[in-house]
């Protein structure tokens, strides 16, 4: 994981984020929101046409599904893995010995449980703020008057804060890097963008997208550090197999 991500897990850095996220709220956000009302329409063609749709993918509904998908295969997996005729064929048909596959699928698995309860957890909290904290989302608050913040309101018109599109991209950009390593600014960049669209689509404040970016990056970081890096390095410390060779291993784990 890179030491950068390292740092997410300081107290201080957690002070600095509640301090910066009470500021901005306070002082920043609807000055920002209306300042973003004056840039030109091709800003907001941009993002309405462009980033807006990949920040869609991100919504709840479709996180769900998406770490119900990974919680399963995983489930499966292991079941896979105690049957002996089925792990003899793929011994056979890849040349790779029972350990080489077990420990491949052990490592492939491991992350694949890091992506499912960072996602999972990251996702609860931000919808537990969300309802406590009632925050009334721009185009209500400017167009209908809603009071700006109304706790523990669990309606959809007043839980803006934090962003939960914002948040779900975060943590999986934060997950493909710590376990990719690459493309860390490309990746960090195309969620900043999908958070602002969010200012600019009126669905959320500044504030709403800043403690969203925090929430979505310190989870899997936080998860990572304290379980799964322990386990992971475990496997690759034995002879694992290459991305090439698993997706070898998943064919014949599919097709036998």
């Amino acid at each position: 994981m890179p030491k950068y991500l390292n740092k997410l897990l300081s107290f201080n850095i957690f002070l600095i984020v509640i301090i910066s996220t009470f500021l901005i709220f306070n002082f920043l956000d609807i000055r920002v929101f209306q300042f973003s009302r004056s840039f030109p329409e091709l800003i907001f063609f941009f993002f309405k046409n462009f980033i807006d749709p990949i920040s869609d993918i991100f919504d709840p509904l479709n996180v769900i599904i998406l770490t119900l998908v990974v919680l399963l295969s995983n489930m499966k997996l292991k079941k896979e893995l105690k049957n002996k005729l089925k792990l003899n064929l793929m011994i056979q048909k890849t040349g790779c010995d029972s350990k080489k596959i077990t420990d491949s699928f052990g490592f492939y698995s491991a992350i694949s449980l890091h992506f499912f309860w960072s996602l999972a957890v990251a996702g609860i909290v931000c919808n537990i703020i969300k309802y406590i904290m009632g925050v009334s989302r721009p185009k209500y608050f400017f167009l209908e008057g809603f009071e700006r913040i109304d706790f523990f309101n669990i309606f959809h018109k007043a839980n803006s804060f934090p962003s939960g599109h914002t948040q779900a991209a975060f943590t999986l950009a934060v997950l493909i890097i710590i376990h990719i390593n690459k493309f860390h600014i490309y990746i960090l960049t195309l969620a900043v963008l999908m958070g602002i669209s969010r200012i600019f689509m009126s669905m959320h404040f500044p504030s709403d997208i800043f403690f969203g970016a925090y929430l979505g990056a310190v989870v899997p970081v936080f998860l990572y550090k304290y379980y799964f890096e322990k386990k992971i390095n475990i496997y690759k410390e034995t002879n694992v197999t290459n991305v090439y060779d698993f997706i070898r291993l998943m064919y014949w784990r599919i097709f036998i």
